[in-house]
């Protein structure tokens, strides 16, 4: 994968698949469609077939994107990327605009650093309402609670 040149103007996004977390710095007004390209060939330039059991894909819209419930909590849950709605104002005169700019990275309000959930679609489920609602996001947030207390107990036989 060619090395990107770093730009303040870009975004940073986590990406995060059970304990596998993917870095990719893309522009804010990119597509979403062009994001997990770019996201595919990631993996894909790492030699894998498949990430944690789920086959990698060769369509970018099988791959489906969550954020968490809570920004400051990614552990109470993930729920599906959704677009907000941008409403047209009829009074103005001219060429419409269209919708390509929500559905980008800044028009799904995402912001640099942003974390993002990512699964692939199964062959088996066709409803996307199935894929993107349900709580089966498998991303494991790291936690420091095993290891304290693992250190409290050595501690405590010394």
């Amino acid at each position: 994968m060619p090395s990107v040149i770093p730009n303040p103007q870009q975004f940073t996004l986590r990406f995060r698949c059970h304990k596998t977390t993917i870095l990719l710095l893309v522009p804010p007004h990119d597509s979403l469609t062009s994001v997990k390209t770019k996201l595919l060939e990631a993996i894909k330039a790492t030699g894998a077939t498949e990430v944690h059991g789920q086959t990698l894909p060769t369509n970018p819209d099988d791959v489906l994107l969550g954020v968490p419930v809570n920004m400051n909590e990614p552990g109470e849950g993930w729920t599906g990327l959704e677009f907000p709605e941008i409403e047209e104002d009829t009074r103005k005169k001219g060429p419409k605009k269209s919708g390509v700019h929500n559905a980008s990275p800044s028009g799904a309000g995402l912001k640099d650093g942003s974390l993002l959930a990512f699964k692939f679609r199964t062959v088996a489920s066709d409803a996307d309402d199935l894929d993107m609602n349900t709580n089966e996001w498998d991303v494991v947030m790291p936690s420091f609670d095993d290891e304290e207390s693992s250190q409290m107990k050595e501690s405590d036989e010394l």
